[in-house]
């Protein structure tokens, strides 16, 4: 099994190498993160200040994930399963010796590797302007080094890692609309608006606390603590954000695999 899915991913990467909307998203991430760049001045007047350049990588990143980069992973995973039904290709691929499992787990590894892909080309972006416009260093006050260097990038790097749960539970929720909705177009609309429109009305109907997306800024939060040398806080706020986004992405690949392994793809 574990080589078929390895077979799999190699065979969804190949695929995804050769399509303009990965170029294209990586593209625009850049553009945003060095147009924040070019800003800088207006952004952090404070340039002198040495957290400026890490304010910068947080400010940034922030932005093209939580305002683009979420657009770009709904849209891939959900495209993912209903291009493959809507070009009839996904009924030739079950007719192989490939599980309805095995193709399960290669679709949502591939949504994951995307996700993870814009990531880095963020943050890398990210930290190489801020090194050119702002520069780096030590956390100090009063001549006491509050934070190293190292341990600031470190902590950094940890919100990062955090992040990738509330990303999984998206690439998992996109994943189930691209089981249920076989039009590509239907299917990307759906996911990134029913997403958009949770946001607007979760403070009026009291859902905030309840929804996994209400929680992809919560690393960020984190991260602008050590910053501005405070030192990161583990509040409760971490654990419902891993907690939420683990719940949730349970509940959508359930529903998903339950609906996959059920659904007649002969027609």
């Amino acid at each position: 099994m574990v080589n078929r899915v390895k077979d799999l991913v190699q065979n969804e990467i190949y695929k995804m190498i050769h399509q303009k909307f990965i170029y294209l998203s990586i593209i625009f991430l850049i553009f945003v993160v060095v147009i924040s760049g070019i800003g800088i001045e207006y952004l952090l007047p404070e340039s002198s200040n040495v957290s400026s350049g890490y304010l910068f990588v947080l400010i940034s990143s922030r932005t093209a994930i939580s305002m683009i980069g979420i657009i770009l992973i709904l849209i891939f995973s959900s495209m993912l399963i209903s291009n493959e039904t809507s070009s009839g290709t996904l009924q030739m691929m079950l007719i192989n010796p490939v599980s309805r499992l095995e193709f399960f787990l290669a679709k949502l590894i591939t949504a994951m590797i995307f996700s993870i892909l814009l990531l880095i080309t963020i943050i890398l972006t990210a930290f190489l302007v801020g090194k050119i416009t702002l520069g780096y260093g030590d956390y100090t006050e009063r001549g006491i080094v509050l934070f190293t260097q190292w341990q600031i990038v470190s902590n950094l790097l940890y919100c990062y890692l955090i992040l990738l749960f509330p990303i999984f539970c998206l690439c998992s929720y996109g994943i189930l609309i691209s089981i249920l909705i076989s039009d590509v177009g239907f299917s990307i609309g759906l996911s990134v608006g029913s997403i958009i429109f949770l946001d607007i009305v979760k403070e009026r109907l009291n859902l905030t606390p309840f929804l996994f997306q209400s929680y992809i800024e919560t690393p960020f939060e984190l991260a602008q603590d050590i910053v501005e040398g405070f030192g990161i806080d583990w509040t409760p706020k971490i654990f419902y954000c891993l907690g939420i986004s683990g719940a949730w992405s349970v509940v959508f690949l359930f529903i998903a695999y339950l609906i996959f392994s059920k659904k007649d793809y002969k027609h």
